[in-house]
């Protein structure tokens, strides 16, 4: 992991292109990106795109680099893989057609192919509308075999400068030859195969190209810069991306109709697609996030996916959107009025946590809002001076009214793990021993500080607060079991490393 000093995380937010509204949203905004600053500086991931928006009020700006050491931070005509976010497009004119009763939602699909598909049905329970908009069509496989290994040759690049050798036709001929071992609609299987025969469907049903009418429903969004398999021409403006092992990842190349995946989009647009969704009055959009289906794995819509009701943001859905080198995820909640859009051009399992961590840290501040993240906020004049930042922190904690994370000792413990995390070792060590001071009786802080000087491996000063919080703990009337576990341990392994030095 690349380690950043400091002063890193000063020229990189001088070096950001910042949009923001006035105040008190900018004291949001600024706490956002310094969180993606932060994100940034673990060296995971190369660049970060991001919007927020709360109550009418937008911030949305850009980080970071898409190839390290060439300076291409993107930008508004920087255009993103959005991979199966192209799957709510399909949904929402699937609601479209429902609500201009072209469909319903119950409609046997064999209604709109021109075969008999016998074998689309399980037990008499045919495949309807609703199945293929909620992934629970109730197929053996997944896929079709030949479709699977078509997609996975494109994963690994060998169709970049070749013609696919399969079309629409060829999976039609496919879906033939699966099979059902489910009855549709009890079982759910996220899939390809149904938001690609949805947009066949409505081709059907519209008498028109899916293209064509996709497009018309883009350009009422004013979304004029979102393409479907426009990659040749837009190829210099679409924003390269990493895998799993960090490598350059090919392009997706979508060799079906474009239900499922494949098209691209700028953060511009995508925000016009947010704010869609937060402010129209459309029936529409109350229609396209309508719950279809429910399981323990999840809530669909019209391929919205996770949809829920939160304790304290109320009714909100999402989708992410994941193309082996892109990670996108927009989340909308409408009770609250928030919505939030993030991409990043990386795809690896830590590029992956770091994305989500960032992603839930900037909904929370979301949800608080206009109550500021006091942790977050003094985080900086705690580095700087201790004694000060504690006299800030002390006046402004309570005032319940506009901040949240009022606890000091809490609030130093998450400061010091985000500087170990950042490989701020020294200066993670400085914050847990300045909250051991202050609250000497907390089992926890010297867990924490142990693992700090753990990391440093100073081993004798990590002994030495380890069997601090051990002590501290097994005073408390119920003790930590985590704390108890993860400091015997811990001291097993000190003991085992100061033998052999």
């Amino acid at each position: 992991m690349k380690k950043f000093i400091l002063l890193a995380i000063i020229v990189v937010s001088c070096n950001t292109k910042t949009k923001t509204t006035q105040k008190p949203f900018n004291k949001l905004a600024n706490l956002i990106d310094t969180y993606a600053v932060h994100t940034l500086n673990k060296g995971n991931i190369n660049s970060i795109a991001l919007a927020i928006y709360k109550n009418g009020e937008l911030h949305y700006n850009y980080f970071g680099e898409l190839d390290k050491g060439k300076n291409n931070t993107p930008n508004d005509s920087t255009l993103y893989e959005i991979a199966s976010i192209t799957k709510i497009f399909t949904g929402s004119l699937a609601a479209k057609a429902v609500l201009d009763k072209k469909i319903r939602l119950d409609d046997d699909i064999r209604k709109y192919l021109n075969d008999d598909y016998l074998n689309l049905e399980f037990e008499k329970t045919p495949i309807t509308i609703q199945n293929l908009l909620t992934h629970s069509l109730g197929f053996k496989n997944k896929h079709p075999k030949q479709f699977s290994s078509i997609n996975d040759k494109i994963a690994e690049g060998f169709y970049i400068n070749k013609t696919i050798d399969y079309n629409f036709d060829n999976f039609l001929e496919e879906l033939k030859h699966m099979e059902l071992d489910k009855k549709p609609g009890t079982f759910f299987e996220y899939n390809s195969v149904g938001p690609e025969l949805m947009a066949y469907i409505l081709q059907k049903v519209y008498q028109k190209e899916y293209k064509e009418i996709l497009y018309s429903f883009l350009k009422e969004l004013g979304m004029n810069n979102t393409y479907l398999k426009d990659f040749e021409k837009h190829k210099k403006y679409i924003a390269t991306g990493y895998g799993a092992k960090n490598e350059l990842v090919p392009l997706y190349k979508n060799p079906l109709i474009g239900g499922a995946g494949g098209m691209i989009s700028t953060l511009p647009d995508l925000i016009k697609l947010l704010k869609f969704q937060l402010e129209s009055k459309q029936p529409l959009v109350k229609e396209a996030t309508r719950r279809l289906f429910k399981n323990e794995e999840t809530n669909m819509g019209y391929l919205w996916q996770d949809l829920g009701i939160g304790q304290e943001e109320g009714f909100y859905y999402s989708k992410t959107g994941n193309s082996l080198r892109i990670q996108s995820g927009i989340l909308i909640c409408p009770d609250s009025n928030y919505g939030e859009i993030m991409i990043i051009n990386n795809n690896s399992d830590a590029a992956n946590n770091d994305y989500f961590d960032l992603f839930y840290t900037i909904e929370t501040d979301l949800i608080k809002y206009p109550k500021i993240n006091l942790k977050s906020y003094l985080k900086q004049d705690f580095l700087r001076d201790k004694k000060i930042a504690k006299q800030k922190f002390n006046q402004l904690k309570t005032d319940s009214k506009n901040y949240f994370n009022t606890d000091l000792s809490n609030s130093l413990n998450k400061i010091g793990y985000e500087l170990l995390e950042e490989k701020h070792t020294k200066k993670a060590i400085e914050i847990f021993e300045f909250a051991v001071t202050e609250d000497p009786e907390n089992a926890n802080l010297y867990n924490s500080l142990a693992e700090g000087y753990f990391e440093s491996k100073e081993l004798e000063k990590a002994k030495k607060s380890y069997l601090k919080s051990l002590m501290l703990n097994d005073k408390k009337e119920n003790p930590n079991q985590f704390l108890i576990k993860n400091g015997k341990s811990n001291l097993k392994k000190i003991d085992s490393l100061l033998k052999i030095n």
